[in-house]
């Protein structure tokens, strides 16, 4: 039996991995929210010649297939692991060095980059931990350009409730709740992808997991 410490360090090491243990979990998420983060991906439809942001890109274990999926494409992920960004880069240098991709570390609000930089933003399972969503949202918005894409990927609200640890720092959602974030800015609704999968959850039970990815479009 899981204690309330253990359940408070795993809430912990998901919100931002780190150390032994962050590594360990990180290989862990990218085989069990493999099919929450190739959900995200396809929705996302990325095409050539995209400049795709990823937020939260965890150990960067899928880049190589990120950027099989078309051609020309360039990557640039921002991560709050210090952890996560060493062993993206590690995991991923070569891709780096041809100047296919780039990490950064970010605070998980302020993007450093220009106005209408990139075609396409992708965010799976970290809305959780967002501390200021709607200034995130509203600086996604910006360096978004006209046209391009924004997916948001992440566990229902009715499923998260489910599990031991959220109430360590977890703010839930469903679908109806992110879409009124961006009621008031220059984000157009035009896709929900509801999946459920059977997945082994962090404290080794099996579940039945509810996932949404929400895709917008920047319209001004």
């Amino acid at each position: 039996m899981i204690n309330d410490d253990q359940l408070k360090t795993l809430a912990e090491q998901l919100r931002c991995p780190d150390g032994e243990g962050g590594v360990k979990l990180g290989n862990q998420m990218n085989i069990s929210n493999l099919s929450v983060i190739l959900n995200g991906i396809a929705n996302v439809h990325i095409r050539d010649h995209d400049h795709i942001l990823e937020l939260g890109y965890g150990n960067g274990g899928l880049l190589g297939y990120i950027l099989s999926l078309a051609d020309d494409i360039r990557y640039t992920g921002l991560e709050v692991s210090p952890t996560m960004h060493q062993e993206a880069i590690a995991l991923n240098q070569p891709y780096i060095d041809a100047g296919l991709a780039q990490y950064q570390l970010y605070d998980g609000t302020s993007l450093p980059f220009a106005p209408e930089t990139f075609d396409k933003v992708l965010t799976v399972n970290t809305i959780y931990f967002w501390q200021e969503p709607l200034l995130l949202l509203d600086n996604i918005g910006k360096v978004l350009k006209k046209g391009g894409y924004l997916c948001l990927t992440f566990c229902d609200k009715t499923f998260m409730q489910t599990l031991p640890f959220i109430e360590y720092g977890f703010q839930l959602y469903d679908a109806q709740t992110v879409k009124a974030l961006v009621r008031d800015l220059p984000l157009k609704f035009i896709r929900e992808d509801c999946k459920k999968d059977k997945s082994i959850s962090k404290i080794g039970t099996l579940v039945d997991r509810e996932f949404t990815s929400l895709v917008f479009e920047k319209i001004a």
